[in-house]
């Protein structure tokens, strides 16, 4: 046959062509997602609201977990830490820009450059076999298993995932360039303190609503795999 058969492709570990079947939350994410992503929110949030630190300082303090976290999944594994990179850009550019221009409403910007870097830094990856959200997709799948990342990698030689990873980088791309575009708006032309919540409230939101529809998009595919299958292996 011309085509692998689903026994196949059981047997040699090459999975039909749905992104992934909704993996359960491995140990490692979640210590990124405390390191990354909550302590830097804490730490900005806490401050600033209970003893009235001015933002950039408390940006600045923010920063330390993302780095860290970036350092010691270099040490450990030899990989980017992407959740951890993303963090930490988008503080040191709110920062930079705030210092440079002298106006704290860059600094309440919070996530809109990262997003936007983000966003755009999807959309440039997807000329490359690997995608951006191939990578980060990995990191959430397998976290710091060894054996789960290689096995992700190995289903770049499906080509129906390969075509799910370039989806997946589309949408958060272009979901991110919304976010940025939606948060500048807000820093700008709301008064400050609408700001300081709807900008927050936003990048939850987009995050929030990207799991969703991740989670969601890879239970479809999931559920079309048979199907999928069955039409392939009748072709070959």
């Amino acid at each position: 046959m011309g085509m692998l058969t689903r026994e196949n492709r059981r047997n040699s570990g090459i999975q039909p062509t749905d992104p992934a079947t909704p993996p359960s939350t491995p140990p490692g994410l979640l210590r990124n997602l405390a390191v990354d992503v909550a302590l830097p929110w804490i730490t900005v949030q806490l401050p600033q609201r209970a003893w009235g630190v001015p933002i950039v300082p408390a940006f600045a303090a923010a920063a330390i977990f993302p780095a860290a976290s970036i350092l010691l999944s270099w040490r450990r594994h030899r990989r980017p830490d992407f959740i951890g990179i993303g963090v930490l850009a988008t503080i040191l550019t709110g920062i930079a820009i705030a210092l440079h221009t002298n106006d704290v409403r860059f600094a309440v910007l919070k996530a809109a450059p990262g997003f936007g870097l983000f966003g755009i830094a999807c959309l440039l990856s997807l000329g490359r076999e690997r995608p951006l959200m191939f990578f980060v997709s990995r990191q959430f799948s397998a976290g710091g298993d060894e054996a789960k990342a290689a096995a992700w990698t190995a289903r770049l030689r499906n080509a129906g995932f390969r075509r799910a990873m370039r989806v997946l980088t589309i949408v958060w791309g272009l979901a991110c360039l919304l976010e940025a575009t939606l948060g500048v708006a807000a820093a700008f032309l709301l008064p400050p303190g609408a700001a300081l919540v709807a900008e927050p409230v936003l990048g939850i939101g987009t995050v929030v609503g990207l799991l969703a529809w991740t989670m969601a998009y890879a239970r479809r595919r999931s559920a079309q795999a048979p199907d999928n299958d069955a039409a392939e292996t009748a072709r070959a």
